[in-house]
């Protein structure tokens, strides 16, 4: 195995909080490209904090607005509590950016798995800035005049240092510290990121850059070693499933490998990004492509993605009402057919039989008919919950055709009817079971204003034994049934899963007025300000929508009382774009909701000795 012993624990802890407190750093202190120009040039990863102060004030400002501080009082002053932590009393500019520079990934991995004899580990160098030097190594027994010198950290962890442009260079061995040397590569690093990718670097508050084309020799390897594990733990376990079954395990490391193996084969850098404002957090997970892979071809370029998004359009031509979580999806910016074909020749095997992953491919086979789609999952009604219709969800497909998705919906239905799955035995030494689909299609099943409503149903049957197993959860997984309802209108497809009449004639009547959910309010505001300009894919978390889910259930807990719930709560926003030479996704949480979340778990939690502890009546919510 590696030898991690070299890594001192105080370097460790310096890496987890910087790794941790990247997310809400401030404004930088100098370009990115200067700052950049500090790491290695074989730098394999890099973390960086443009000025710590920066951080350390932004994120007591986070902390007092969303009442992290009342859980956290440390957080009030992050810096203080860091410098405290790590010794840092004097010497320190604490105005500076701070970086953390890892190398040698690549052969301490390939090294662990091919058994080298002397097996290296990863060198981690912290670049802390100083506005005195000397200082700042005498506080740790070093020696200022030596190039290397020898430290001894709080925690009793040696390690060395020097001196270079405005930083103490800290690392684990001499060798390490007096071999580094600033790359000046700032801003190489930035044009190898692409257009895209780089553009999200001038508003960061700080950033994890990873090298991926350089580490992908060592991450194919790991990739490929864990998968063999994974197939070994398989055939250990083998001789108590049916063959079918394993199979269908089988598919699933094929699946695992071929995903990692074609992010790691098709990416060249990888970026994620943090910027924090008083409205909210925003982190940003951006990739460079690399031409010619597989992984790019299953993105178009700018040029050959139509005229804008269609996912603000479709998700306008969804009802307002309060929902748990809603989306888009624009495929003209996907080529969605080789992603298609190469889903269902990783999941079928040679005797065509794709086991479990069935019902999913079939119904994957009908995405490539679709331009693009809007969908919303409703908050349930009380009494629909106790029902099952739990799943009130809506969806506006956008397609060439829309008699030909009706068509293939409905044979999608047909060809479930003569679908058998083989399941384990439930008990050792036992037979194997199956689990087969009942469905139903009826067309025109109502006519509402002139539209013919279909009507669909399907059951899953579970064997008996297995129902008796899972108890009440057997209806979830399938045996209580889904259905709903399936419409055109103007060359839209809406189906829902419940067959609620009241719903889809709300649909219908949104599809071509372009007044729904998000044409406005917290969804337009949020794509306006937050997510990437042309978003190809749209999606919102409402935690309004899944408190109101939960409140009919928190009255019948020992609390007896429901979660308070501010109004005009804000959304999660996520976002992704694509140029074709790169991808990025953009998450955006709220202020507000954070300030919710903590909110409602100090309301709720128990007192505790070591934590925050409340007398009298809950409090009020703050305000939002």
């Amino acid at each position: 195995m590696m030898n991690r012993s070299r890594i001192p624990r105080t370097l460790m802890t310096v890496f987890a909080t910087a790794a941790t407190l990247f997310g809400v750093a401030r404004g930088q202190a100098q370009p990115m490209d200067a700052l950049l120009n500090t790491a290695s040039e074989g730098a394999e990863i890099v973390v960086a904090v443009p000025s710590m102060s920066g951080l350390s004030q932004k994120l007591a400002d986070f902390s007092s607005a969303t009442g992290i501080d009342t859980l956290a009082p440390e957080m009030s002053d992050a810096l203080g509590a860091l410098k405290q932590e790590m010794g840092w009393a004097e010497g320190l500019d604490d105005d500076g950016p701070m970086l953390l520079v890892v190398d040698g990934i690549t052969e301490a991995i390939q090294a662990e798995f091919n058994d080298t004899p002397e097996q290296p580990a990863p060198q981690f160098v912290m670049l802390v800035p100083v506005s005195d030097y000397d200082t700042f190594v005498k506080q740790f027994g070093g020696d200022p005049a030596v190039d290397g010198t020898a430290l001894v950290f709080p925690r009793g962890d040696d390690g060395f240092g020097k001196q270079l442009d405005g930083y103490a260079v800290l690392g684990d061995t001499r060798e390490t510290v007096a071999a580094y040397t600033a790359g000046g590569r700032g801003r190489a690093m930035i044009d190898a990121l692409g257009e895209m990718v780089g553009a999200h670097l001038p508003t960061s508050d700080a950033l994890i850059y990873v090298d991926v084309a350089a580490m992908a020799p060592a991450l194919e390897l790991a990739i490929k070693e864990s998968v063999k594990e994974m197939r070994g733990q398989m055939e250990r376990q083998g001789q108590s499933m049916p063959a079918s079954w394993g199979g269908m395990m089988d598919s699933f490391a094929d699946a695992y490998q071929d995903v990692a193996l074609t992010f790691v084969q098709g990416t060249n850098k990888y970026l994620v990004t943090a910027e924090l404002d008083d409205a909210g957090v925003a982190f940003t997970g951006a990739i460079k492509l690399k031409a010619g892979t597989e992984l790019a071809s299953y993105f178009k370029p700018t040029d050959q993605q139509g005229d804008g998004s269609a996912v603000p359009g479709l998700l306008a031509s969804l009802p307002e009402s309060p929902y748990i979580f809603a989306g888009g999806f624009d495929a003209d910016a996907f080529n969605v057919d080789k992603l298609v074909e190469k889903l269902n020749a990783t999941f079928t095997g040679a005797d065509g039989n794709a086991g479990m992953m069935t019902p999913a491919l079939e119904s994957m086979r009908i995405l490539t008919q679709i331009d693009g789609y809007g969908s919303v999952f409703y908050t349930p009604e009380p009494a629909a919950m106790m029902t099952g219709g739990f799943f009130t969800s809506l969806t506006v497909y956008d397609v060439d055709d829309s008699a030909a998705f009706v068509a293939a919906q409905k044979a999608y239905l047909e060809k479930l009817k003569t679908t058998t799955i083989t399941l384990p035995a439930t008990q050792a030494g036992g037979n194997p079971g199956s689990m087969t689909f009942n469905t139903e299609f009826v067309e025109k099943d109502l006519v509402i204003d002139g539209v013919d409503i279909h009507r669909f149903q399907v059951n899953t049957v579970l064997p008996p034994e297995m129902m008796q197993q899972f108890g009440p959860m057997a209806a979830v997984m399938g045996n209580a049934g889904s259905g709903g309802y399936m419409a055109i209108k103007d060359g839209k497809v809406l189906v829902t899963t419940v067959t609620d009449p009241q719903l889809i004639t709300r649909g219908l009547k949104a599809v071509g007025e372009d007044t729904g959910l998000g044409s406005g309010g917290a969804i337009a505001k949020l794509r306006k300000d937050a997510l990437p300009a042309n978003a190809t894919v749209e999606l919102y978390v409402s935690l309004d929508g899944i408190a109101r889910t939960a409140n009919p259930f928190m009255i019948m807990t020992p609390l007896g009382r429901p979660i308070t719930i501010p109004d005009n709560l804000p959304p999660i926003a996520t976002g992704l774009s694509t140029d074709g030479q790169g991808v990025g996704v953009r998450t955006y949480v709220p202020t507000a909701l954070v300030k919710f979340g903590i909110d409602t778990y100090l309301d709720f939690a128990p007192p505790a000795q070591d934590g925050p502890q409340r007398d009298g009546p809950p409090r009020a919510p703050r305000a939002y």
